[in-house]
């Protein structure tokens, strides 16, 4: 899979496939070279048959790829140092190597935006929160958290 891998700008979708071992629990896809892992042939097929809010998360992280030299290698190396960096935040915050990711940040910040690509053609907001302290990165995922509970709770209050 990793090895035949088109470059970034050569995949216009991606193809789903199931490999339950690949995929921790907890996590509903993982984007890897050019394919969505899920943990089922269902989910799969899911993924594979409409283009939904889970799909477009995994289809910014193909643009992201894109926008870090067209190189799948380059966002894996880059995702992983800022897994890493994050990852010092654990006691704050489980999971905080992801959840801190600039590319994850961007990802859940507009997965629910099924348009975001079309408008921007790219996705480099990354970048931005790159250059963030980690405890900016921090502050502005609590903060959206936070905000993301209270509509929560009014929408079910009502």
């Amino acid at each position: 899979m990793m090895l035949r891998s088109a470059r970034p700008s050569r995949t216009e979708d991606m193809k789903a496939i199931a490999k339950p071992r690949w995929i921790k629990q907890g996590y509903e896809a993982l984007t890897f070279f050019g394919t969505i892992i899920t943990h089922t042939t269902q989910e799969a097929e899911m993924f594979n048959r409409r283009f939904d809010f889970l799909k477009n998360h995994e289809m910014i992280h193909l643009y992201q790829a894109r926008a870090t030299h067209d190189s799948w290698t380059c966002f894996y190396l880059l995702y992983g140092w800022y897994w890493l960096c994050a990852s010092r935040y654990y006691r704050r915050l489980p999971n905080a190597g992801y959840l801190l990711n600039p590319f994850e940040l961007e990802a859940y910040g507009h997965m629910h935006d099924i348009h975001y690509l079309q408008r921007q053609q790219q996705a480099v907001e990354w970048k931005h929160y790159a250059q963030m302290s980690l405890a900016e990165r921090y502050t502005h995922y609590t903060k959206n958290m936070l905000q993301k509970q209270m509509s929560k709770n009014l929408v079910s209050s009502q």
